[in-house]
């Protein structure tokens, strides 16, 4: 049985893993695959979402893994008592210093690199909660009324507290332009997705292994508690608004093609938009 590995530093392949293999024993394979020190504890998790095999004695069937399956490691280490001394960050955030931005929507982490993913505009949302980026048009078609079903209508917050509600998950969406932060579900479910808002459409973000994995080895689900990966997201967001990847929909200028009218903020194109579906 082969099985393809990511961690924080890349990706591995183990291909000689047999069923009858224990967690135990797969997580020593693992160590050997990656060349990690014995001392150096690991976390696998697995399936979709990823969920954490805790039971070491567990044969790798009855765990539900299978040839060509994907694994997730996470390095846990133990914490020394000077490790255990309280620090200067507060409410479980990470520790100044392990974050790094790589480049304009990446941000290095301790168990990987959380990137934008720029999909299509009216796909993220769904590629964030099930990794499919045609599931917009399944839930346009059956869970929305005529209105969202024109290619020309958007969702926001209403229709993400309905995907929130739907698919069991918190949906966490960081406004690029005010680094607000809108959690539909909070308090209701133990994992979360993290979108973009721009302004104008939401942007996915995945954590991948390295900042040129594909898409493939995605990570789009995290548990609640780990706010690693929404310290992360703050500081990706922080750095697209330095360099103005937002638009002002108070304030921006669009001019028709037709009419010539000019046209300022969201407020003039809902106007105009009234007006072409009178006449049409």
């Amino acid at each position: 049985m082969r099985l393809r590995i990511r961690h924080a530093e890349g990706m591995a392949t183990l291909s000689d893993v047999k069923q009858e293999d224990t967690v135990s024993m797969l997580k020593d394979a693992i160590r050997n695959a990656i060349s990690l020190d014995a001392t150096r504890d690991i976390q696998i998790s697995g399936g979709y979402p990823p969920k954490p095999f805790n039971d070491m004695k567990m044969d790798l069937k009855n765990a539900g893994l299978r040839d060509g399956d994907t694994l997730n490691i996470k390095l846990v280490d133990t914490p020394t008592p000077q490790q255990q001394q309280p620090s200067s960050t507060t409410n479980d955030s990470t520790p100044s210093g392990t974050l790094k931005a790589l480049k304009e929507g990446s941000v290095q982490t301790v168990n990987g690199v959380l990137q934008l993913r720029l999909i299509i505009p009216c796909f993220n949302v769904g590629y964030v909660l099930r990794r499919d980026t045609t599931i917009s048009l399944e839930l346009r078609q059956d869970k929305y009324m005529q209105w969202i079903q024109k290619p020309n209508s958007w969702g926001g917050a209403i229709e993400l507290a309905i995907f929130s509600a739907y698919f069991g998950v918190e949906i966490d969406s960081i406004d690029v332009q005010t680094g607000r932060i809108d959690k539909f579900g909070e308090g209701s479910f133990n994992e979360r997705v993290l979108i973009v808002y721009s302004g104008i459409h939401y942007d996915a973000l995945a954590l991948t292994p390295t900042i040129d994995s594909p898409p493939d080895f995605d990570q789009t689900r995290f548990s609640v508690g780990e706010n690693s990966i929404l310290d992360a997201a703050k500081q990706l967001v922080d750095g697209l608004r330095k360099s103005h990847k937002f638009t002002d929909i108070a304030n921006f200028t669009l001019k028709c093609e037709q009419c010539s009218t000019g046209l300022k903020g969201e407020k003039g194109k809902v106007d105009l938009d009234q007006t072409v579906d009178i006449f049409n």
